[in-house]
């Protein structure tokens, strides 16, 4: 065996038959596999100071791996000398690559909109969403009203901003391409 790594999903291990493949926790069995030979790159992502999500890029397609140590990393360099582990940084929920789903409650449209389109081009699409409408504030409706003498009834009730909550999840393409 030439590495045998602890990841998220079990073991990362690279055999002396020509294959790499996750091997899942407890001997449930093989996660994915594939011809070491098929391996074209290797994408990171940081997650905190001591690890990092890892998604092997091959011929045929992504493979997630899961959470590696950074330590684990240089063992695959060494393994792997000439290819390279590509960091990339999330700046958004949306460029996350161990996430398949996302749960995000929006009160600004604008912001949802941007969101939606963003995430479509990061291999999401929308599960479902939920709205709740604002509600009147009694408390800082009567407390305005008092402040101005009533005058601030006339400019309504004061009101909560509606809500909209929307469970995104990614496609099926997305999925195939990357484990």
């Amino acid at each position: 065996m030439r590495l045998d790594i602890f990841c998220k999903q079990g073991k990362l291990q690279v055999l002396d038959d020509g294959t790499m493949q996750v091997k899942a926790l407890f001997g449930a069995g093989v996660v994915w596999s594939v011809p070491y030979q098929d391996v074209t790159s290797f994408t990171t992502q940081p997650e905190g100071t001591m690890a990092a999500s890892l998604l092997v890029r091959t011929t045929n397609g992504s493979h997630f791996v899961g959470t590696v140590a950074y330590r684990n990393l240089k063992k695959i360099q060494e393994v792997f000398p000439h290819l390279p582990i590509n960091e990339v940084q999330k700046t958004k929920w949306y460029q996350d690559i161990a996430a398949r789903t996302h749960v995000k409650t929006y009160t600004s449209e604008k912001e949802m909109q941007r969101d939606l389109e963003a995430a479509t081009q990061y291999g999401w699409m929308l599960q479902s969403t939920t709205g709740i409408a604002g509600h009147v504030n009694v408390g800082r409706t009567t407390t305005a009203a008092a402040l101005t003498g009533g005058v601030s009834l006339l400019f309504g009730a004061s009101r909560s901003k509606d809500k909209i909550t929307i469970t995104f999840v990614r496609t099926p393409e997305w999925l195939a391409q990357n484990g």
